[in-house]
């Protein structure tokens, strides 16, 4: 047993049980306007966008017209083949030469334009920070008002192993407030509402 396993183990068998230690209640604060159109504001002021879908166009059109120049398009979804599946992905180093990731979002935060990504949406959770662009799909029914009530309502906080919410594309500023996106990950980030 190694010693980051022999840390894990000891920290599991002396966790206290939540009826020794309840958490305390989560307080509800805030906006709790859940909208879609909240959602979409917030999303395009940290650099986000929507892959608007065109007459009858199917996301494949979709993703087409937006991305004409892409060779690798993986998918983690059913919805889309792409060119490669994200569960052939075994290491880090197979997604460097993803130019869009396809992926499902669990649920999105209209406060702030945020999806929430985990082990269940990303086979290899690299794939959404090493692809050029990343499409994410979300059903207006999963979005939620703000943290507080992601963190009341959807079980994921707790069932996920691996959790990351993406606002945005990958962005950095300098002091002089350069801001650069795509700087050290996706350098475009694309909702389509499904």
């Amino acid at each position: 047993m190694s010693a980051r396993d022999t840390i894990l183990q000891a920290l599991r068998t002396n966790r206290p049980s939540p009826e020794q230690y309840p958490l305390p209640p989560v307080a509800t604060l805030g906006d709790l306007d859940a909208s879609r159109e909240r959602f979409i504001t917030s999303l395009k002021i940290l650099g986000g966008d929507v892959l608007e879908r065109q007459g009858d166009e199917t996301l494949d059109m979709a993703i087409a017209r937006r991305f004409p120049d892409a060779k690798n398009v993986c998918s983690a979804v059913p919805e889309t083949n792409g060119t490669m599946r994200a569960e052939t992905l075994k290491t880090p180093q197979d997604a460097k030469d993803v130019d869009i990731a396809v992926v499902r979002a669990a649920f999105g935060i209209a406060e702030t334009g945020s999806i929430f990504l985990s082990e269940k949406q990303l086979p290899l959770n690299s794939l959404a920070h090493l692809a050029q662009h990343i499409v994410i799909l979300l059903s207006p029914d999963e979005i939620t008002a703000n943290m507080h009530t992601a963190y009341q309502k959807r079980p994921e906080f707790r069932s996920a192993n691996y959790g990351v919410l993406m606002s945005g594309p990958s962005a950095t500023a300098d002091i002089q407030g350069v801001l650069i996106r795509g700087a050290q990950g996706v350098r475009s980030l694309s909702v389509w509402f499904c």
